[in-house]
């Protein structure tokens, strides 16, 4: 049979694909597979001999345009934002999570409570076990004592919803655990297959810019140490404070840690092109929304803080219900102030102009359902064609070594960028 050319490789190619793995749950035939490439890329691949040519792959796809529920559920006045029924900070009461936790461990108390209180039988996370290398991995916890692997960010692509396949014999609620392209995945799956999972899922919803290529986490072990290492902590507070620092363990059973400064030098060399294409950094389609709670005063800020948004009604109700068992200590925030903190207003501008960029430079941009034309566009910054030539730039080299000799390089660069800036302002300065 003659393939259809309107497969997830088409995706693919076009740098659209979100690593989301929805194309691997609606395949009839498990013919799409997940594969790392040189750049760190985790893309789908097609078996050509189990693939029917139906397309499904294709038409569930979120990095290409929003399912008809999505469309339907964007705020068009306001979708950088999206509706927030309630806005609040606080942390977790078990000092075992908030401890463990990147934050304030709300998101893993909540879950917690979730199972004890009997209102979900599975939930789907993402973990960083102990591997050579070390990989996010995608896990169904069944019980409270799962979720702890999971507790602090990954920044890693991670195809999470091909783990739905095996999920429709539950009879319960299962809750979803993922950033804002996860959610744009699932819905879609969802429009296709409606009885996908036995009860509308729990949507726990990650606020995420971006994540990093997987080659990130090998750059890292790289800058660390001439060992094997089998395990990366992106940011670990109890090794420092919050927000915390990365951690690299060896093989040796060596732990190193990095500063913060040295996995922040290098998101702009990872960032994966798709990230910068995506508007929904506030994860709008969540029941609830986890996140650090930047720009809002008096938090704490040695042991951390959850921001919670709730967004829908189920959301505040999930949310208030683990208030009320002493799961979790919130108090309220205006949402004026954990919007601002969130640098939307940055963020919704950066992001037109990644758009923009990407159409000037010949690319097909993802089909968002609003307009674009009431939105600023700095046609004169060369930035944002350059950070997008970078993300292409991942797919031209020939070996992760060479890949990460070129990190190395490019991060020095930076380096000696910054300190140029600092001494230009520090001469200033002095000079009045």
């Amino acid at each position: 049979m003659e393939h259809s050319k309107l497969d997830v490789t088409h995706i693919v190619t076009s740098y659209l694909c979100h690593t989301c793995g929805a194309c691997a749950a609606i395949c009839p035939r498990n013919a799409v597979r997940y594969q790392e490439n040189v750049g760190g890329y985790v893309v789908p691949k097609i078996d050509r001999k189990k693939c029917s040519a139906c397309g499904l792959c294709y038409q569930v796809c979120p990095g290409r345009k929003l399912g008809k529920t999505l469309s339907d559920l964007i705020d068009r006045e306001n979708p950088f934002v999206g509706k927030i029924l309630s806005c609040e900070v606080g942390k977790a009461t078990d000092k075992t999570i908030f401890k463990n936790g990147q934050s304030g461990g709300v998101l893993t108390a909540l879950l917690t409570h979730l199972f004890v209180s009997g209102q979900i039988e599975a939930a789907l996370i993402v973990t960083m076990p102990e591997a050579i290398p070390p990989r996010a991995k995608v896990i169904v916890a069944t019980s409270p004592s799962d979720l702890t692997a999971a507790q602090k960010s990954k920044y890693s692509p991670v195809p999470m919803l091909q783990a739905l396949r095996d999920l429709g014999r539950l009879k319960g609620r299962v809750a979803v655990v993922g950033s804002a392209c996860r959610f744009h995945g699932l819905h879609n799956l969802l429009d296709m297959i409606p009885k996908l999972l036995h009860l509308p899922p729990i949507k726990l919803g990650l606020i995420c810019d971006r994540v990093m290529t997987s080659a990130a986490i090998d750059f890292l072990g790289y800058k660390a140490t001439k060992s094997t290492v089998n395990q990366l902590v992106w940011r670990d507070k109890r090794c420092s404070s919050y927000p915390g620092d990365p951690v690299i363990y060896t093989t040796q059973g060596n732990k190193i840690l990095l500063k913060a400064s040295q996995r922040m030098a290098i998101k702009d060399f990872f960032t994966p092109i798709r990230c910068r294409l995506c508007f929904d950094k506030l994860n709008i389609f969540a029941d609830v929304v986890f996140g650090d709670p930047h720009g809002i005063k008096e938090i704490d800020r040695v042991g951390g803080e959850t921001l919670v948004l709730a967004r829908t009604k189920i959301g505040q109700e999930l949310v208030n219900s683990a208030k009320d068992a002493r799961a979790i200590i919130l108090r309220e925030i205006s949402k004026e102030s954990a919007v601002a903190g969130q640098s939307i207003s940055q963020k919704r501008g950066e992001w037109i102009n990644f758009i923009k960029a990407w159409q000037k430079m010949g690319y097909i941009a993802p089909d968002y359902s609003f307009p674009l034309y009431d939105l600023d566009y700095d046609c004169s910054s060369q930035r944002y064609h350059k950070l997008l030539q970078q993300g292409l730039a991942l797919d031209k080299f020939v070996s992760r070594d060479e890949l990460l000799y070129a990190a190395n390089k490019w991060s020095l660069i930076q380096k000696i960028k910054r300190d140029l800036l600092k001494v230009t302002s520090f001469l200033r300065q002095h000079r009045r």
